[in-house]
């Protein structure tokens, strides 16, 4: 065989294996010998909590009479202009917003400070429906949304970064769909969440995606600000470290294949 296909081959033989990886460690929810998980779990009760920093929209309505509700409402904040908005213009005109205080609490109209930390969504309108029905002759509809629920996604993801979420809840595996998916260098049973708790501590849990079973772990929801980190696999860490050296080893073995060749080529005439 030739030098110049013995380098061929030397090549491919080291691509072949640089890229080998088991299909096993591939798939997503994979069930294994275990017992299949109820997939119901998907449909579980959102249980993210309004926590300090929060920013909340609450709406008050009264159906068919808007002006009753007027005093219970934060003033509309006016349209955003090029003199006011730094060249950013928002055409839209809306209510005002809530940012929850360090004491977990909300200034609002008539009713003053009140605690809003701990409550979901759902609690924190029942609670602001009933109170308000002694100032109300009729029942109000109570609105509320969380603003800046927002969460990180970092690693071995194709677009890593911060997203913001439109809605009230969101799985890990919606989170890796938004930063456009893990790379083939994450490991699959080694998915990081990073999450603040209420005391301010931060709390790390390693979660196998691979599993079918992780659909009934707590940290399956991820709730405001939580960090999503995928790590890296051995191949990918060992490239890592290898850097630049890789591309200077490959050429000093080429330029050898090739003195060889010119040598054994001189040797032939």
């Amino acid at each position: 065989m030739r030098p110049n296909s013995l380098f061929f081959s030397f090549c491919l033989l080291l691509i072949a294996t640089a890229s080998c990886t088991s299909y096993k460690k591939v798939p997503y929810l994979q069930t294994g010998n275990q017992a299949d998980v109820d997939l119901r779990t998907f449909y579980k009760e959102n249980t993210v909590r309004f926590q300090p920093d929060d920013i909340l929209s609450i709406m008050v309505n009264v159906m068919g009479e808007p002006s009753v509700a007027y005093d219970f409402n934060l003033p509309l904040q006016p349209a955003a202009t090029p003199e006011n908005s730094d060249g950013f213009v928002n055409q839209g005109i809306g209510r005002q917003t809530y940012m929850v205080n360090k004491e977990g609490e909300i200034d609002f109209p008539i009713l003053g400070a009140i605690k809003v930390s701990g409550y979901t969504q759902a609690e924190l309108e029942q609670y602001l429906k009933k109170t308000l029905r002694t100032w109300l002759k009729e029942d109000p509809v109570i609105t509320v949304r969380l603003t800046n629920f927002k969460i990180s996604v970092i690693g071995e993801v194709n677009r890593p970064g911060q997203y913001g979420v439109g809605r009230d809840r969101i799985n890990i595996l919606e989170a890796l769909a938004l930063a456009g998916e893990m790379s083939i260098a994450g490991k699959r049973d080694d998915v990081q969440v990073i999450r603040e708790m209420p005391n301010g501590d931060l709390k790390r849990v390693v979660l196998d995606i691979s599993k079918a079973e992780i659909v009934s772990s707590p940290y399956f929801y991820l709730q405001q600000n939580d960090i999503v980190y995928v790590v890296p696999n051995k191949t990918r860490a060992r490239s890592a470290d290898i850097g630049a050296q890789t591309s200077i080893i490959f050429s000093v073995i080429g330029v050898l294949f090739s003195i060889a060749n010119i040598i054994i080529s001189l040797n032939n005439r």
